[in-house]
């Protein structure tokens, strides 16, 4: 019991220290376009929503009546709205290697931005292990894949989805963990992603009233799937800015012009074999030697490292 009510006071220290009361009065301004769209090799979709108030928490809807098209040398798409989705999709496929220019028009107003599709990174080993922190088991899925262009910086965003059975399981499907990042101190010829997924505690008899940990667990039988896009350097400047200005109140730096907020991204998209998650056969991860840099062939010669490159 003492474990736990240690365990307990320090969440709640981190969730609740150093707070204040403040008053703000918030100022109301008419409703900004806000434009999400990408390019891959799997197709192509534009979401269109408006701003709203602060204290608006209904999810904006996407707005009909525009016209969005993408172009490239040879090729002009124009994007078809899909009311059930709110996105407007086209079934064309990106090419590495080219540069595609987004046009929307909406409400009399222009905008418009391009990205540049990278190549791929090809994912060539996906697990779950145990790692020790302090006297705690951490639970992490470790992702590897082959960088696309070893001798440049390379972009990328990952993005892992589970579907549960769980009745404890607020959302079945759901986005479980997501991030960008980029391959500055991998090793070469590597892509490697650790990702953070609870701590083995949080699933002891002791913490089954601690509904906060349902949402984070992994259950017996989830299916887990996982991709990696590499993406140019705009639009991971788009969510890092994003992931820095909403502690500070900034807009994030959008590629598109007119006066609008988003992105638009041109990104190769691979996928990891799906896991069906179990608990059986997961090994406990001990560091080794992390000197070597050695260049990388094939996933024999990949360092088994962890906690130099990491993102959670």
């Amino acid at each position: 019991m003492s474990r736990k009510l240690y365990f307990l006071l320090s969440l709640a220290f981190v969730l609740t220290a150093c707070q204040k009361e403040l008053d703000f009065e918030y100022h109301e301004i008419n409703p900004v376009v806000v434009i999400e769209g990408r390019i891959t090799n799997e197709g192509a979709e534009v979401l269109l929503t408006l701003t709203r108030s602060v204290e608006d928490s209904i999810r904006g809807k996407g707005q009909p009546n525009a016209s969005v098209v993408i172009t490239a040398p040879g090729i002009e798409e124009h994007l078809s709205y899909d009311p059930e989705t709110g996105f407007y999709r086209s079934n064309i496929k990106g090419i590495p290697g080219t540069t595609y220019h987004l046009e929307v028009n909406y409400d009399g107003k222009h905008y418009e931005g391009s990205s540049t599709m990278p190549y791929p990174a090809t994912i060539v080993s996906n697990k779950f292990q145990w790692i020790t922190v302090l006297t705690e088991r951490l639970l992490v899925y470790q992702v590897w894949a082959q960088d696309p262009n070893p001798d440049d910086i390379n972009y990328f965003q990952y993005r892992m989805d589970r579907y549960s059975t769980s009745p404890r399981v607020k959302e079945p499907y759901r986005k479980y963990r997501g991030q960008v990042m980029d391959d500055r101190g991998n090793p070469p010829g590597m892509v490697f992603c650790d990702i953070h997924c609870f701590m083995e505690l949080m699933t002891e008899e002791e913490f089954d009233d601690v509904e906060e940990f349902w949402d984070a667990i992994l259950y017996e039988g989830d299916s887990i799937t996982f991709q990696l896009a590499t993406i140019d350097r705009p639009v991971f400047d788009y969510y890092q800015s994003l992931m820095t200005g909403q502690s500070v109140g900034a807009n994030p730096m959008s590629n598109l012009s007119g006066g609008c907020q988003g992105y638009f991204s041109a990104q190769s998209i691979t996928h990891a074999k799906p896991v069906i998650f179990t608990y059986d056969g997961i090994e406990d991860f001990f560091p080794t030697n992390m000197a070597s840099k050695k260049p990388v062939t094939k996933m024999a010669d990949v360092p088994q490292t962890m906690a130099r490159y990491s993102c959670k």
